[in-house]
């Protein structure tokens, strides 16, 4: 019996960490893996457990961020299509929303160089040590 029940709890396990990694609640996550959210939350307090939940996030935010590259030629489009629409509003909300946008992705893109920078000088001041 005590294979049965480990077996049980490891799929369990799976069934959770992949409701928790695909965004849900501890509470949803829980109905999803038929426990409570009170183990839901015992469970994120194992390091390994919450590393391996926090890995998988990564890799279902990953992917979405592929997709979401991937439309995104066609959604500049679609603004671009607005700048020259008939409609003035229309116009407006395509200029403020291709402009603001576009500062956000360079903010973030700043961010991300920045922070490469600060990786590199550490990588190399920790091997000169």
């Amino acid at each position: 019996m005590q294979g049965g029940e480990n077996s049980r709890r490891a799929d369990m396990d799976e069934v959770l960490k992949a409701a928790l990694a695909a965004g849900g609640t501890y509470a949803e996550a829980g109905v999803t893996a038929q426990m409570s959210e009170r183990t839901v939350r015992r469970r994120m307090s194992d390091p390994d457990f919450s590393r391996e939940v926090s890995t998988r996030r990564g890799e279902h935010v990953g992917a979405l961020t592929g997709q979401l590259l991937t439309a995104g030629a066609e959604a500049v489009a679609v603004l671009r299509a607005g700048l020259i629409s008939d409609n003035e509003a229309v116009r407006l909300r395509a200029a403020h929303l291709l402009l603001t946008i576009g500062n956000q992705l360079r903010h973030a893109h700043e961010l991300e160089s920045r922070l490469a920078a600060l990786e590199n000088r550490s990588d190399t001041a920790g091997g000169k040590r």
